[in-house]
């Protein structure tokens, strides 16, 4: 496997000339303008998506996956790596891109946006369980906000998810009084105790079948996806209060 990573980001791509003057600031020296997509902008972020995406597209969900700058190669063998990587080059050469100094090439196992990707499977990265771990009692909701956002990147890993997150997830709600009682900081509990035990999970083949199990509770509808015996993913959603009315049936349908 192999990380790319492109060398300053947005600044490779070029702003459309006729908008230019929309990216102008004003400073005591005069007034200047970007030529560059620049950081910050309006956006920004989901044109330089699509835009990798568009340059890549021959390649992706084939042997690369992209987010943001960040492009991981993965291939069954070194030989068709080699050529693999040849032909992502050609495809960022031919666009006038170029990468910086954070690539890294055949390696055996990769950290990748929190995950660790190895000929094995995916699983959590321990630095980052470890800050989830040691997170105190939660004191308002914006905190709340913060450790859901954190933990809920691995929820893939953990099955029924969206139950376990339910009762820490109703003390965002507005105009309700933050308490946090004995049964929040047992769901606390159970949220960082089931980050630290989580399976690893199986690299898909995607010309192989997979077989799919759904559920669903009262609060949210779960599903489980397999293949060879193995787990590729957990997904879970928390039901809305409309949801909530439909027959079990039509729950595991959503």
């Amino acid at each position: 496997m192999s990380t790319l990573d492109l060398r300053s980001g947005y600044f490779q791509l070029v702003v459309n000339p006729s908008h230019i003057v929309k990216t102008a600031f004003v400073t005591k020296n005069g007034t200047y303008a970007f030529r560059r997509m620049p950081f910050g902008l309006s956006g920004v972020a989901p044109n330089f998506q699509k835009t990798i995406d568009i340059i890549l597209k021959p390649v992706i969900g084939r042997f690369v996956n992209v987010y943001m700058d960040d492009v991981i190669i993965s291939s069954p063998s070194f030989a068709h790596h080699v050529e693999h990587l040849r032909e992502v080059f050609r495809l960022l050469q031919e666009a006038g891109l170029t990468l910086n100094k954070k690539c890294k090439f055949g390696c055996d196992k990769l950290k990748y946006l929190g995950l660790i990707i190895s000929k094995y499977g995916i699983t959590t990265d321990e630095t980052k369980v470890r800050a989830i771990v040691k997170m105190k009692p939660l004191k308002n909701s914006k905190e709340v906000s913060k450790f859901l956002g954190m933990s809920q990147w691995y929820s893939k890993f953990i099955k029924n998810y969206a139950d376990l997150y339910e009762t820490l997830y109703n003390l965002k709600k507005k105009f309700k009084k933050f308490c946090w009682s004995v049964e929040t900081q047992k769901a606390f509990d159970a949220v960082k105790s089931a980050i630290t035990e989580v399976p690893v999970l199986k690299l898909p083949d995607f010309e192989k079948p997979f077989e799919l199990l759904t559920d669903a509770s009262s609060i949210g509808i779960g599903a489980v996806l397999n293949q060879e015996q193995r787990l590729v993913v957990y997904a879970s959603h928390k039901l809305s209060s409309a949801e909530r009315n439909y027959t079990v049936t039509g729950r595991e349908c959503l």
